[in-house]
């Protein structure tokens, strides 16, 4: 598999939330394979985070277990349409664990901690799942949690931030001892603090999950694949005559997005802008489409630098194995 191409594909609760949705990813990931290495990052199935955060809300014991079996029936549904029956069976074991950490979550005093352990249950549940799927349909891939890597801390203000810098160097180093060949699902959404307690990144927190971790490895692109093709001046699905946006400056997105014009996580965009990287929204539905490019204005000096850098390294290659030939 050729790695000089390496782009982070983010999928959304509605991208994984149907064995529909989810061959359409397997397809996405084994075409993207082909032309490079795909760093994947998922979401919670659509609808489990809303029903996490109705379980860390509820104060009645009965209405929380009710609420647990939903989300145990949803998952156990979908894998059994999906997975072979070894592989339905490994994801039920994975399942019972987490769902036993989440009952006890949930019975648990109230606190902030409790609170973030709850809604992060979602993206746990999701992502050994279609790592499994990619393996039964012959894609090398592995689950990965990204709690070790994206460090959140306290703010001066009181609240909960990623610190950027350390997060860059964990998700580097996570990178560059991760096995080439291997195809990593990752859980977006979800960080932890320096003693490892779970913090959630806020609604829409997958987007900027993906967009730190496409700053951290120097992915070439971010692809965020969701079920509309494209950024449109509205709603489409409630404004009929939107219009869809075919490019963008990710410098306006950005602003756009900080106004909460966009509805993405409001720091989605942050490190993909400073580390110049286009950003493709895609629809699953429709793969073939044109989406919305949103590409950074500083596109071409990054190209330039890349360009002189591969240059360089070539130059210095053809120059050692000269030397060594003549030895």
């Amino acid at each position: 598999m050729p790695h000089s191409v390496i782009k982070v594909l983010k999928f959304g609760g509605t991208s994984v939330g149907s064995p529909e949705a989810l061959i359409r990813l397997v397809n996405i990931v084994k075409g993207e394979s082909k032309a490079g290495r795909p760093v994947v990052v998922v979401s919670a199935l659509s609808g489990v985070t809303d029903w996490l955060v109705a379980l860390e809300k509820s104060s009645e014991a009965q209405e929380r277990q009710g609420i647990i079996r939903k989300i145990v029936r949803r998952h156990i549904e979908l894998s059994r349409l999906v997975l072979s029956h070894e592989r339905h069976a490994a994801y039920l074991e994975h399942l019972a664990e987490e769902i036993g950490g989440l009952t006890d979550l949930a019975r648990s005093v109230a606190g902030e901690f409790r609170s973030h352990g709850i809604w992060a249950a979602g993206e746990l549940l999701s992502a050994p799942l279609v790592a499994s799927l990619l393996q039964q349909r012959g894609v090398l891939a592995n689950a990965v949690n990204a709690r070790p890597m994206i460090r959140v801390v306290r703010s001066n203000a009181g609240v909960w931030v990623v610190d950027r810098n350390q997060t860059r160097a964990r998700t580097e180093s996570w990178f560059a001892h991760s096995k080439g060949d291997e195809v990593p699902v990752i859980t977006g959404y979800i960080g932890s603090t320096e003693e490892g307690k779970t913090i959630t990144l806020g609604r829409g927190g997958s987007d900027y999950s993906a967009a730190l971790i496409a700053e951290a490895i120097g992915a070439s692109k971010f692809d965020r694949w969701t079920d509309v093709d494209g950024l449109y001046t509205a709603d489409p699905n409630k404004v009929a005559g939107a219009g869809r946006f075919l490019f963008l400056l990710l410098e306006d997105a950005t602003t756009w997005n900080e106004a909460n014009q966009l509805g993405m996580h409001a720091h989605a965009f942050e490190p993909v802008l400073q580390a110049c990287i286009p950003v493709h929204v895609r629809s699953t539905r429709f793969p073939q489409g044109d989406g919305t490019l949103i590409l950074p204005a500083r596109l071409p000096h990054r190209v330039e630098r890349d360009a002189r850098s591969l240059m360089a390294h070539a130059q210095k290659t053809h120059v050692s194995q000269t030397a060594a030939k003549s030895l």
